[in-house]
């Protein structure tokens, strides 16, 4: 659905650049729910998803993911991701700070290409990306170009 692969093509990209060791990467996609199950227990995770929040395309937000739940209209999945870690948790996984950088789209249609303007917002969309891990692995400044 066009933009709304925003966060699986991020994750692509990343992982061809390369990430800091220990890193581990899921495309989850729509499978939100079997990607959870993959997450080592206890994990930090880091989200990226297409999220509609009345910004610009290619604005950057950032919650955690309990103050994602009070957000309503952001997502744009039938199941929620605080809903999602919330069945997660109670098929008994564990996740240690969860955090999620949603992308605001300019297209959510049909197709596999990401529209022009998040094409040309992605170096910006990666180095937010970047800089959450580097707060999130205790590396303020790390960056890897």
């Amino acid at each position: 659905m066009g933009d709304d692969r925003v966060g699986v093509e991020a994750v692509r990209r990343l992982r061809q650049a390369g990430l800091e060791p220990g890193i581990e990467t899921l495309e989850a996609g729509t499978s939100v729910m079997d990607a959870l199950d993959l997450v080592p227990r206890g994990a930090d995770v880091l989200v990226i998803d297409a999220a509609s929040g009345g910004h610009p395309p290619g604005s950057v937000y950032r919650f955690a993911l309990e103050d994602l739940a009070s957000q309503r209209g952001m997502s744009l999945h039938e199941t929620s991701l605080p809903e999602a870690f919330a069945l997660a948790r109670l098929a008994g996984a564990a996740f240690g700070k969860v955090v999620v950088i949603g992308i605001e789209p300019d297209r959510v249609e049909p197709g596999t290409e990401l529209s022009p303007t998040l094409e040309e917002k992605m170096p910006a969309i990666l180095n937010a990306v970047r800089e959450e891990i580097a707060r999130m692995l205790g590396m303020d400044g790390w960056m890897n170009g």
